[in-house]
């Protein structure tokens, strides 16, 4: 008896692993370039059954830049700073958009404890229940940024530096694929898909995003107090 019904279950959860696809999508910006930093949102125009949220999602500070640069997490879901730089860093919530007009989705703020004999300073975790935008910034050094995309659907990815990403586990059927990059002055068009199977798709941004400096250029001085 119990492994006709073992049996059973397994062939009832067959067909719904088989119909999730993958989709793997190459950005470009305007002039044709990869485009890294561009988060990817798929949402399926059905609805969908409630998806598990998932580990908190880690922002560290380091070499005083904030990495990675652009983090999505889904609505409910939680991202967990922390500081590896051997002197105190803050985290605070501001506007955002390359004009500074965009409200963050939610305000916050606190400081982050240096870091000890390479050992990183106290984590903060942060829930973000409302669906939007959010600039990071550090009072203690002006030049550091960063980005979070708190996002209405849990499917999502954040391109390489190549412009690649991969969104993984969809359901089957029509969705609407989405682009964000925190330099857009204006939505980026959405285009409609049918998942199934492996899949691979192109995108172009409407604007060439700012060239940010390279992982070993600081973007300003170390301390500004």
């Amino acid at each position: 008896m119990h492994k006709a019904l073992l049996a059973l279950a397994c062939a009832t959860l067959l067909p719904s692993l088989a119909a999730a696809a993958q989709l793997q999508i190459t950005v470009t910006t305007a002039d044709g370039k990869p485009a890294p930093d561009v988060a990817v949102l798929v949402q399926p125009t059905a609805a969908w059954p409630a998806q598990p949220l998932p580990e908190p999602a880690l922002i560290a500070q380091q070499n005083i830049r904030f990495v990675p640069f652009v983090t999505v997490v889904p609505v409910g879901g939680t991202v967990r700073f922390v500081n590896r730089d051997r002197y105190d860093h803050h985290v605070r919530s501001q506007p955002g958009g390359p004009l500074g007009n965009v409200a963050p989705a939610q305000q916050f703020e606190f400081r982050m404890a240096a870091a000890k004999a390479d050992k990183p300073g106290a984590p903060a975790d942060l829930k973000l229940d409302v669906p939007g935008t959010i600039a990071l910034g550090c009072h203690l050094h002006g030049s550091m940024r960063g980005h979070v995309l708190v996002s209405a659907t849990p499917w999502f990815a954040v391109t390489d530096d190549k412009g690649v990403a991969t969104v993984a586990n969809l359901p089957d059927g029509q969705v609407e694929l989405k682009l964000w990059h925190p330099d857009q002055l204006t939505d980026q068009a959405g285009t409609r898909l049918q998942a199934a199977g492996s899949m691979n798709a192109e995108a172009k941004l409407n604007f060439n995003p700012r060239r940010r400096p390279g992982p070993g250029t600081p973007p300003g001085p170390q301390y500004n107090f």
